[in-house]
């Protein structure tokens, strides 16, 4: 989950960047890049922590499922917008 926070905030570094200075914010795609630097790692560590037993796939589910939308989410939103 830390990984998912780091990702998380450097999508929340680029909406609040966007909005006060929006000539000197960085390009999305090099915030979903970056973003992806954390998500990735998270979402293997996710996958390598599921075991047999359902507790632990549970447990599991909320990294997975936070690093998952990290790393789809705004592929879907920059496919979506175009840029």
């Amino acid at each position: 989950m830390t990984l998912a926070t780091l990702a998380m905030s450097v999508w929340g570094i680029e909406v609040v960047w966007l909005k006060l200075d929006r000539p000197t914010a960085p390009n999305p795609s090099s915030a979903f890049l970056v973003s992806s630097l954390f998500a990735v790692p998270g979402f293997v560590l996710g996958v390598l922590t599921l075991r047999a037993r359902l507790a632990w796939l549970l447990f599991a589910m909320v990294p997975l499922f936070a690093n998952g939308m990290l790393l789809f989410l705004p592929w879907i939103v920059l496919r979506l917008r175009g840029v």
